[in-house]
């Protein structure tokens, strides 16, 4: 049983928050292990499994990222950082440069925030096109031929791939 059919999910990316919290409340009382105290071995084994599953699909779905990279994973796909433009790993690693001044302390409170903005937009461009590229995905699944499908899975796999060195670099200026 993958995630999407935990919650009862068609394997789409526009998810209702609001809904996924709901059935994750259903679902956690539903399978909580204190109301089979007196249960059999196996279904107390089988209640925990089901909470593990249950928090783990949550925890996976609730975030939109998380939520692509779990899709790519149901169809073989993974974000593969060798096919990144040219364009984009010269951007990182300029970025990059500038992160060991940082973390050398050789730069200025104003080149922090320099930084820091500029990664941001960067990343805020990617979160766009993924958001994008998340409905492009939504459609495909209601009325795309599996070669579209599988052709956009692959422009979902780049996205992310792309959006991961970001990511990254935003997490490393954060760290100091």
């Amino acid at each position: 049983m993958d995630y999407f059919e935990v919650f009862g999910l068609p394997r789409i990316l526009g998810i209702d928050l609001g809904a996924l919290e709901k059935t994750f409340h259903q679902l956690s009382r539903q399978y909580h292990p204190d109301y089979f105290s007196t249960a059999s071995a196996s279904e107390k084994t089988q209640a925990v499994r089901m909470t593990a599953l249950v928090n783990d699909a949550y925890r996976t779905l609730r975030h939109p990222v998380r939520r692509v990279e779990y899709l790519l994973s149901l169809y073989g796909f993974k974000s593969d950082g060798s096919k990144v433009p040219q364009a984009l790993l010269m951007e990182v690693f300029e970025i990059n440069e500038q992160l060991e001044e940082v973390k050398a302390g050789r730069a200025s409170v104003e080149e922090v925030d320099s930084l820091r903005v500029q990664i941001k937009e960067k990343r805020e461009r990617f979160d766009a096109e993924l958001l994008d590229a998340s409905a492009k995905w939504d459609e495909l699944i209601k009325s795309g031929s599996e070669a579209d499908q599988k052709k956009h899975l692959t422009k979902l796999a780049e996205i992310l791939s792309e959006s991961s060195y970001i990511r990254n670099l935003e997490r490393d200026l954060e760290q100091h």
